[in-house]
């Protein structure tokens, strides 16, 4: 069974992307993920800008927990 979590793109000063991921809630599919990110955009958003006050969003996506693994040790540095 696949499990998304809504993950919030911030866009940084310095020509990177932070990832602001929000695990709960989880949905069981992406068809559902995404109508409780277009019914809760605002909110989000918010709770977004509340981590990370200087940083603008840049996107909203739902991804597999899976694909999020993969991009998380794509993007760690030794």
């Amino acid at each position: 069974m696949k499990i998304f979590f809504i993950v919030i793109a911030m866009l940084s000063g310095n020509a990177h992307t932070d990832l602001f991921v929000i695990s709960t809630p989880s949905f069981q599919d992406s068809k559902t993920c995404i109508e409780f990110v277009n019914v809760n955009t605002e909110s989000l958003i918010l709770k977004a800008k509340l981590e990370y006050p200087n940083q603008d969003v840049d996107n909203v996506y739902c991804i597999s927990k899976e694909k999020l693994k993969k991009l998380a040790i794509g993007t760690t540095e030794v």
